[in-house]
């Protein structure tokens, strides 16, 4: 059994806790990296008057176990003697009338290495056996339990959320009003301020959170707007040590040179996550699978949607989840979870590059790898499904790899094929790297260019500017000219000539499967727009 919470307030995690202990749930574990914030939260939940009598214990395979809340408790900890190892603690709970048990970093020792450990698994599932009839809950607290089929119907598996806004602003007022208390330190937060600090610490852990807004106040010696940039930097750190997440910056709208139908698809995707919109009825748009030739600019696509929708691009390395942990099984799972747990409290853009080769696993991984891959793709095809903050844009240079399941309603929004640029396309492209060059594209002849590029992707249009200013300068410092686009242009063999076949195979598909066109304004069958 799983169950992720949805984001909320913190009495709402503790009631969640609350029904699941009054359901008499034998073992829950609980994966989380912030052991802290979970004591705080089971704290709030022994406070409840129905589990006051029942006493918090906590249990670590350093301190053992001890009580740190309820009746029966002096002034200070109560130890329990001779509970240290992971064997004798379950020994002791099996023989306690009542108690919530939090057993911190239990599962490695459950499989060690990835390998089940027989004996302590069977003796946990004696123990949900034996106190289902007591008022006794253990909660296994660690980053991920492992997947150990014997304890599948035994273990309740629940995910605890990334702190959200209303607990990131009560996080930020108390850290703000700890750093007043400082003669030396100096704060300048007016509302926008506050505003913005909230949504730069949205996706950090409570300790994350303490963390940057400690760096920004010694770097600046106070807190103000010009914190902003030490906690992004921090934020973007983190992002980066989670191995599977990469941020990347976005590129204006203007970069994206051609392809008006694409950008007026992600236009209508800006629209539908309004509050407006959504006040109106309107549900979010999925996102889109982008399919088509390399270079052709699908993932230039995602940092453009980055800057029309207004959020955060985080690009998933499925690479880095599956080798993640060495091979260990379980280690795959758990690190999609945390990434996907990122982009979903960012409310940010996951782009998802090469996607067919990303889940192209799916089908062997039973013999390969005993089912972690084929487990993994189904939780991030589940949360495709079901999540509705995040917008998604996957990237495919060979849809016809793909399963129909893995891009059905519901997974994307759109399936748009990226056809080569039509020449006014190819104009257009011209004069956006033209310009990025700070060169004026109206000093050269790009009808001309267009023309001569037939049959060009946008990086060989790329490469053919970039080349010419090297000639240029090579050729004395001179001043680019359009002979010299022109002679780079003629000296490129295009993708399109190279895989000829390849490309006509691509566009017979999206004729038959209606994929919408970037290109044209309509699909490339003549048809109306289809929503997949």
């Amino acid at each position: 059994m799983h169950q992720s919470f949805t984001p909320s307030a913190l009495d709402e995690l503790v009631r969640e806790l609350d029904i699941l202990i009054r359901a008499r749930y034998p073992l829950i574990a609980v994966n989380t990296f912030e052991e802290g914030r979970f004591r705080h939260l089971m704290t709030a939940v022994t406070e409840l008057e129905r589990h006051r009598p029942k006493g918090l214990f906590l249990w670590s395979r350093t301190q053992g176990l001890r009580q740190v809340a309820g009746s029966g408790m002096g002034l200070t900890e109560r130890t329990i003697p001779d509970t240290d190892d992971p064997l004798s603690v379950l020994d002791h709970i099996t023989s306690a009338d009542r108690g919530l048990y939090v057993l911190c970093d239990y599962a490695p020792y459950l499989a060690p290495f990835g390998q089940e450990e027989p004996l302590l698994v069977r003796r946990l599932r004696e123990l949900a056996w034996a106190i289902k009839t007591k008022p006794v809950t253990v909660l296994l607290v660690g980053p991920g339990f492992p997947s150990i089929p014997a304890l599948e119907k035994e273990v309740k598996i629940v995910d605890l959320p990334l702190p959200d806004e209303r607990e990131v602003t009560m996080l930020l007022d108390l850290e703000l009003a700890r750093l007043a208390e400082n003669p030396e330190v100096q704060l300048t937060v007016d509302q926008r301020a506050h505003e913005q600090l909230i949504q730069a610490l949205l996706g950090l852990t409570e300790s994350e959170i303490e963390n940057a807004l400690a760096k920004a106040a010694i770097t600046h010696r106070g807190i103000g707007p010009q914190a902003l940039p030490v906690i992004l930097d921090e934020k973007r750190d983190v992002i980066r040590q989670s191995g599977a997440l990469t941020y990347s910056h976005p590129e204006p709208a203007d970069h994206l040179g051609g392809y008006a139908n694409l950008r007026r698809l992600l236009q209508e995707a800006a629209v539908t996550f309004t509050p407006a919109a959504r006040a109106f009825g309107v549900e979010p748009m999925k996102g889109i699978l982008l399919v088509g030739l390399p270079g052709t600019g699908k993932d230039l696509t995602k940092k453009i949607a980055s800057s029309i929708l207004g959020r955060p691009l985080l690009d998933l390395d499925f690479g880095a989840v599956m080798g993640e942990g060495g091979g260990v099984i379980g280690s795959a799972a758990m690190s999609i979870k945390r990434a996907l747990a990122i982009a979903t409290t960012l409310k940010g853009i996951l782009g998802l590059s090469e996607f067919e080769k990303g889940v192209s696993g799916l089908q062997s991984s039973a013999r390969s790898d005993a089912g972690e891959t084929a487990r993994t793709i189904a939780h991030l095809l589940n949360w495709m499904q079901e999540q509705q903050d995040v917008f998604v844009i996957g990237t495919a240079n060979d849809v016809r790899q793909l399963a129909p399941e893995q891009i059905r309603q519901g997974r994307f929004g759109q399936v748009v094929f990226v056809d080569l640029p039509t020449c006014q396309d190819r104009a257009d492209i011209f004069r956006v790297h033209l310009r990025k060059r700070e060169r004026d594209p109206e000093t050269f002849d790009l009808e001309q260019l267009a023309e001569a590029s037939d049959g060009f992707a946008g990086a060989e249009i790329e490469g053919a500017v970039k080349g010419s200013v090297l000639d240029a300068f090579m050729d004395g410092v001179r001043e680019v000219a359009t002979r010299d686009v022109l002679q780079r242009v003629r000296g490129i063999r295009p993708t399109s000539v190279v895989k000829r076949e390849e490309i006509e195979e691509l566009r017979r598909w999206a004729r038959e499967h209606l994929a919408i066109d970037a290109v044209h304004a309509d699909t490339t069958s003549g048809q109306r727009l289809i929503e997949f």
